[in-house]
């Protein structure tokens, strides 16, 4: 059976586990304190709780030492290992596991170890990993399934929305003196993940609520059949009940049963760059392409 690995950025669900799966733990940093998300971890509760305190948060990639770590016993049993990795549009941790993989593909000669860009983040790049696993059950071979997944990216979809315009403007998605405007009138943002996979604005709405409409509207916009949607995810910042007003939405409006639709939380490590407010909605759709984002042309 093919070892499938993810990191920490999928935020996958831990009733959705496998056998020979793992998920690969990351660093980050509230202020100076530094959380292996081993030994030294923090729920996303006391995360967010924190964040909204004041501590200012930070990440680091997965370093060759963890990758080598969990990739060279599976080689020396001769596993089979794909690697599904966050999005290299968001951050360098792709280029990076290439460099380590080609190194031990020198070291390993005849190995199957592959990798697939999610071109996603958080729970989208957790939505892959579900259906990959998913196919790995129907006893495909190695070969199959990277070419599953790497067929599959152009169509798992993710649509955020954020209610704190402040901590996009830190980091420079946004100006400050929008975040500003924004914030008195109430303007929330509407994001998405695109096909080069990075996360661009595509538009704003005024309330909390018609910002979740958004997220469902957007769905309904782009999604594949709802008899193809196996499994919907919904991840959110420390505001659960946003999340189950979204899956109400869905339920009601695609007539898609509640037990497909999984919410949960969207941890630490994607969370220090959305902050505490955070809901985003993934699935199957069409395309993840938006008329009004000039960042992909």
């Amino acid at each position: 059976m093919v070892y499938v690995l993810t990191e920490a950025t999928a935020d996958f669900p831990k009733q959705c586990y496998k056998e020979d799966f793992a998920v690969m733990p990351m660093h980050y940093m509230l202020d100076d304190e530094d959380f292996d998300g081993v030994e030294k971890k923090l729920s996303a509760e006391e995360f967010y709780n924190r964040m909204k305190a004041g501590a200012k948060s930070n990440t680091s990639m997965i370093d060759e030492a963890t990758l080598r770590k969990y990739m060279e016993p599976l080689l020396q049993q001769k596993r089979e290992i794909l690697y599904i990795v966050f999005s290299s549009g968001l951050s360098g941790s792709y280029d990076n596991a290439v460099r380590v993989v080609a190194d031990l593909k020198k070291e390993y000669p005849g190995c199957k170890l592959e990798i697939v860009d999610s071109r996603n983040a958080s729970i989208g790049e957790g939505l892959l990993v579900w259906y990959v696993l998913e196919k790995r059950s129907e006893g495909v071979g190695f070969d199959e399934l990277v070419e599953y997944a790497r067929g599959l990216v152009d169509h798992v979809c993710s649509y955020f929305t954020v209610d704190d315009l402040n901590h996009l403007a830190r980091l420079g998605r946004v100006t400050k003196t929008a975040a500003f405007i924004g914030t008195i009138a109430n303007i929330k943002p509407v994001l998405f993940v695109n096909t080069p996979g990075k996360l661009i604005p595509i538009g704003k709405v005024v309330s909390r609520k018609k910002s979740l409409k958004a997220l469902v509207d957007k769905m309904g916009e782009k999604m594949l059949p709802a008899s193809e949607q196996r499994r919907i995810f919904i991840g959110h910042g420390l505001c659960r009940e946003d999340a189950e007003f979204v899956k109400g939405l869905i339920t009601e409006r695609f007539g898609i049963a509640a037990d497909k639709i999984i919410i949960d939380d969207i941890g630490p490590v994607i969370g220090a760059h959305t902050s505490a407010g955070v809901v985003a909605l993934f699935f199957l759709g069409t395309d993840k392409v938006e008329k009004n984002d000039t960042s992909a042309q």
